[in-house]
């Protein structure tokens, strides 16, 4: 993820560990009361709240970075919308909801299809090293189709499509995941993710590349990718309904970057980290 200007940037950040810890502490600290199932209404839920997160882009030099971040959702007839953090937290015992703007076309018989849109960062030029004389990376809207299924009681797959729908080189993005649910109690479940990532030529030159022009006004080598496997991904959130209206949440992930984006001469580091610990408040 590019971090967004303004976004405050410490240099000191608290290990997946302490994290890890902070959040099992909270959690099965929590009292026990039970959350019952609610369908969603139009109009009437939501779910707000903040969490600090930790974490660092594969692109550029820059140091980990620590900020707090909104955590939001709510609905607007069939459609819903929400922050990528509040995504899980409307289904501690309701039902779930996708990032960006998205709405549930298919439920049939363990089968789920969603289709959302979702606005991805611009990456400005900036006096890092690794990006010098480079292009900024526009922002841009991408849509996405999203299906999974049910492998069993804990078990899922999904396999999801993302593409820029501005023509502003964001090109394809396909993503393939397997995720395992653990009930740990009626109001507290963690779940774990493993996952990899397919991008077609526009959007790793975009992202990763070197164009010739580029290379011909600043004196670098170009470096040009074609569509390829490029990331690996790793991925362990926990959430707890405190009640029926509190919500804490905490998570821990990895990413590494393989192939010809990993070789990258923009790339500053080929595995990343990340952390987070959040708190939101549902109004029903």
């Amino acid at each position: 993820m590019i971090r967004r200007p303004g976004t405050p940037r410490l240099h000191v950040w608290p290990s997946p560990a302490v994290v890890a810890g902070i959040s099992l502490a909270c959690l099965y600290g929590a009292p026990s009361w039970a959350v019952e199932p609610v369908a969603l209404e139009a109009s009437r839920d939501y779910v707000v709240g903040a969490s600090i997160v930790s974490s660092a882009d594969h692109i550029g030099l820059d140091d980990q970075s620590l900020g707090l971040r909104p955590v939001w959702a709510f609905q607007l007839g069939r459609f819903r919308v929400s922050s990528g953090g509040a995504s899980r937290l409307l289904s501690v015992g309701r039902e779930t909801v996708d990032p960006g703007l998205s709405t549930v076309l298919v439920i049939n018989d363990g089968w789920r299809l969603s289709t959302s849109l979702h606005i991805t960062d611009k990456r400005e030029v900036s006096d890092d090293p690794l990006l010098l004389g480079l292009p900024e990376v526009r922002m841009t809207l991408r849509g996405r189709a999203t299906a999974s299924i049910a492998l069993g009681e804990r078990w899922s797959w999904s396999l999801t499509g993302s593409q820029d729908l501005l023509g502003r080189d964001g090109g394809l993005q396909l993503g393939t995941a397997v995720g395992y649910h653990y009930p740990v109690s009626e109001h507290t479940y963690w779940d774990a993710s493993v996952g990899a990532g397919w991008a077609n030529a526009l959007n790793r030159q975009t992202h990763f590349g070197i164009s010739t022009e580029t290379a011909l006004a600043t004196g670098r080598p170009a470096y040009l990718l074609g569509s390829g496997w490029d990331s690996v991904s790793l991925g362990w959130n926990i959430t707890s309904a405190l009640n029926r209206r509190w919500v804490v949440f905490g998570g821990l992930n990895a990413s590494l970057l393989q192939g010809a984006a990993a070789r990258s001469p923009l790339v500053g580091r080929k595995t990343t980290y990340g952390a987070s610990l959040g708190l939101a408040y549902r109004n029903r």
